[in-house]
């Protein structure tokens, strides 16, 4: 009979957990639904992020993620504030927004190859729920209007970040910027289209969201443009047609600012219209000294020809330093690699060398784009690399425009080497003379991916006189 009663009492009290566990998920539920990010979401798919979710607790002052690391978490700010920063093109910290309940950050890691890194600050003790990126990934396919909902977040935000990081408006409050996204008109164009053609009339301030881009006057390259920069003030300013034409160099997404509103601005900021006037007299000494050089000219065109402005770093040779004859940094990478990812003697530029190999393209690389199994994925340094959904189809091998990526053997690597690997290369041999293995698989795409999982670059470390770098493109083209 006691046995009887405790067994009763137990079961009552697991019952009553249970419904308060039950309980308090509705209300976490609720709780999320009401959330100003969350508005719409059904349930079923707030409960994916429940599910996944931990909830998080942050003192005052303490860094939720900072510029240098890639963001792996959505964060939903539930209680406190924290402030979002970033730094614009000149190095500066700008203050992008104070986020309080109802916000979230971090999204942006779902929607970008490379995101543009922030920082989260928090200003007083937080609370929020932080839910693993990668695990967002996985259900985020069946969950679409969470997957609609944190999209909007995302271009709101990619508008107001595009905004902090150009210098000319990065000195306005961010309200101020939040209005003026308000009224920017966003346009897109394809690689290789004209945005703007010299002798059209000026109507809009046209700020780079996402993309890189060519200036021409009178047919001659003279400077390109990328992420965080304008052009068109130049005309607007002088009331006159533009003076040159502006191209795409990759697909890119551009916010313009009507005319009107853009007069309005520099009449309501004087402080603006000075700074304009600073850039216009520098990019005309600039573009001056371009049509003057024709070595400069020609190395502009070449780089731009040959995808070498696409890049970050380059692997730039001094061909004076080198011994006749020598090919150790060729050598350095086949012995390494188990196949040559980059070639000596390719673009002359200034009397240096920039070696034939992957750009690591930061902005519409045709391979990923091409590449119909994602096996390329951006490294938190920015390298692109191939991972082994490859299936070695060579749809990336056509797409490159400059011959960085090659076919090899599956098991060209050397550094998989030894008894082990021997067995293994022994044994997808075999399958694949009964044909189990597809054919395809027998090959994959490679490329330099500057010795990725490495301590060092091979060809950099065992050049003997350092006539081989790996270098910032700034250090070679003025932008």
């Amino acid at each position: 009979m006691v046995a009887k009663q405790a067994s009763t009492y137990v079961s009552a009290a697991a019952q009553a957990r249970a419904a308060g566990q039950i309980q308090r998920h509705q209300e976490s539920l609720g709780f999320l639904g009401g959330l100003d990010c969350l508005r719409g979401v059904p349930t079923d798919e707030l409960a994916r992020l429940l599910e996944h979710g931990v909830f998080r607790a942050f003192a005052s002052g303490a860094m939720i993620f900072g510029q240098q690391k890639q963001v792996r978490f959505l964060f939903l700010v539930l209680r406190g504030t924290l402030q979002l920063r970033l730094r614009d093109k000149d190095g500066r910290e700008v203050l992008m927004g104070v986020l309080g309940p109802g916000d979230c950050c971090g999204e942006g890691a779902l929607f970008s190859d490379f995101f543009r890194r922030m920082s989260a600050l928090a200003t007083n003790s937080c609370y929020l729920l932080q839910v693993p990126i990668a695990d967002l990934r996985e259900f985020l396919g069946a969950t679409p209007t969470l997957a609609a909902t944190l999209r909007q977040v995302y271009k709101r935000r990619m508008v107001e970040s595009t905004l902090a990081r150009i210098p000319l408006l990065s000195q306005l409050l961010p309200m101020e910027r939040l209005a003026l996204a308000g009224i920017l008109r966003p346009v897109s164009f394809s690689r290789g289209s004209m945005l703007i053609a010299q002798g059209d009339p000026a109507d809009a301030l046209y700020l780079i969201e996402h993309g890189q881009v060519v200036v021409e006057q009178h047919g001659q390259m003279v400077s390109t443009l990328g992420e965080g920069d304008f052009f068109g003030e130049m005309a607007l300013l002088m009331s006159q047609p533009h003076r040159a034409s502006v191209r795409a160099m990759t697909p890119t997404d551009v916010l313009a600012l009507p005319a009107a509103d853009f007069h309005e601005l520099i009449r309501d900021r004087p402080s603006l219209e000075l700074h304009l006037r600073e850039v216009i007299e520098s990019r005309n000494r600039h573009n001056a000294a371009v049509h003057q050089d024709e070595a400069r000219a020609r190395d502009l065109t070449q780089a731009v020809g040959h995808g070498l402005l696409r890049a970050t770093q380059l692997l730039v040779r001094t061909p004076g330093l080198c011994p006749p004859g020598c090919r150790i940094c060729e050598e350095a990478c086949l012995g390494r690699h188990g196949s040559q990812r980059l070639h000596l003697n390719g673009t002359s530029v200034e009397n240096l060398d920039v070696l034939d190999a992957c750009r690591q393209c930061g902005v519409g690389p045709e391979c990923v784009e091409a590449c119909p199994e994602d096996a390329f994925e951006r490294c938190d340094d920015g390298t692109l690399i191939i991972i082994g959904t490859c299936t070695g189809c060579g749809t990336c091998i056509a797409a490159c425009p400059y011959h960085a990526i090659t076919s090899v053997p599956r098991d060209a690597a050397h550094a998989q080497s030894g008894l082990l690997w021997d067995l293994l290369r022994q044994a997808r041999a075999r399958l694949r003379r009964r044909e189990i293995i597809p054919r395809t698989l027998v090959q994959r795409a490679d490329k330099c991916d500057l010795c990725h999982g490495h301590a060092d670059q091979a060809c950099v470390s065992a050049c003997p006189t350092g006539a081989l770098r790996l270098v910032p493109v700034e250090e070679l083209f003025v932008r």
